[in-house]
């Protein structure tokens, strides 16, 4: 069966993909402003700090109620409340009112809104997708939210330098608030919740379930130090471009749509890979990811960081269809909002000491070294899930014997 004959996929994969495309532009502009308003690294990793930290905290809590709710009327609230915080900073941006503690406090919003819209989205896919299709509908869903990804700075980077950050801002509003209408018609299967239990026995259930699988358990471990990775690169892609290698504003857009476009280019190839282990596939991306990080460390050609990230791109599409759509074959219906939800927990959980770590770093030693620095630790950490034997039990045939037997 066409998986796109599947009404309620289209529309949530429609909708993915504009709220993808505005949420990119949305962060591709707030990071521009408070860097020319500030010319400081700091300043941008403070930002994602404010992103970052209330959002976890939320997440401690947010997860039982991922099960109960309507996971298709989270995901449209939360879409519309971005609109709505995109919409007050255009307002401050017409008036001339603007400053920095106005970004800082939609950034501080979004990352509010990010632990409801997350879980919800991931958790929706396994009640409108039979299981058999979960790899190739991740695929799609992943692969279109990377193109848009690429589309957004790519856009935004030409549309700032020669029309202006207003239309931007406008673009932003317009694309979250169209991506949640979009998903208004969906018809999601939920499983009632016949009983009720209170908040800390539904955290508990799914902190028991994830900790008692240990291959959940290791995807979430080796996704956290990319998420790492990425945390440090949040703050530090943008002087790089501008002041490493003497970029404008609209190159800094070409390079940061090098990372998705080659993210899509992956999504595609990743259902074609048959041969070798799931494991050695997998963390052998990675291995790949890691050095393009160290790469860019090095180059001093625009051209040369552009195609590193293309491949960097490439190689993380692998590396998270297979995480993403193993835990999902694995956990219950009943439970994903819950596991999902303590799952980016510890993921997101290591992007603020990315964060951290760029803004101080950057500061103290330079943009070059920490590139190598994440890249050397990223693929370290690959290398011994490939060679130690202990990690085996991510293979294949360990997972099917694995779902047999329970």
């Amino acid at each position: 069966m066409n998986i796109f004959k599947n009404t309620s996929f289209t529309r949530i994969w429609l909708g993915n993909a504009v709220s993808e495309l505005g949420g990119a532009f949305g962060t591709f502009c707030n990071s521009l402003l408070i860097y020319t308003l500030t010319y400081s690294t700091m300043a941008l990793g403070s930002m994602w700090l404010l992103y970052f930290l209330p959002s976890l905290l939320l997440q401690l809590f947010i997860g039982p109620y991922i099960d109960r709710w309507s996971r298709k009327w989270i995901m449209i609230i939360a879409l519309w409340s971005r609109s709505f915080l995109f919409a007050l900073l255009l307002l401050f941006f017409v008036t001339d009112i603007l400053q920095v503690w106005h970004i800082y406090g939609v950034q501080l919003a979004v990352g509010l809104l990010t632990p409801l819209y997350v879980p919800a989205n991931q958790a929706i896919l396994p009640s409108i997708i039979p299981k058999e299709q979960l790899m190739k509908a991740n695929g799609y869903v992943d692969g279109t939210n990377r193109l848009m990804m690429f589309m957004a700075p790519l856009t935004a980077g030409m549309v700032i330098e020669y029309i202006g950050v207003q239309s931007t801002l406008f673009l932003v509003w317009s694309l979250l608030g169209i991506s949640g209408a979009l998903l208004l018609p969906i018809h999601e299967k939920r499983v009632p919740q016949t009983t009720r239990s209170t908040w800390l026995q539904q955290f508990s259930e799914g902190i028991h379930y994830f900790f008692r699988q240990r291959i959940i358990v290791w995807l979430g471990v080796f996704l956290a130090f990319v998420q790492f990775g990425v945390g440090v690169t949040m703050v530090i892609n943008l002087p790089y471009i501008t002041t490493e290698l003497n970029g404008t504003v609209a190159e800094y857009g070409y390079f940061m749509a090098g990372f998705p476009l080659g993210y899509v280019l992956g999504s595609i190839l990743v259902g074609r890979i048959k041969k070798g282990s799931r494991r050695k596939v997998m963390l052998g991306s990675l291995i790949i990811g890691g050095m393009t990080f160290v790469v860019l460390g090095f180059t001093t050609s625009f051209l040369m960081a552009f195609t590193t990230e293309v491949i960097g791109g490439i190689s993380m599409a692998i590396f998270n269809v297979h995480n993403t759509t193993l835990c999902q074959k694995l956990v219950p219906n009943n439970l994903m909002g819950k596991v999902f939800s303590v799952r980016l927990l510890i993921i997101r959980g290591a992007m603020p000491l990315g964060v951290f770590l760029g803004g101080i770093g950057s500061t103290l030693w330079g943009v070059r070294p920490l590139y190598v620095l994440i890249g050397g630790v990223i693929c370290m950490v690959a290398i011994l899930g490939i060679m130690l034997p202990y990690f085996t039990f991510m293979d294949d045939v360990e997972i099917e014997k694995k779902r047999n037997a329970s």
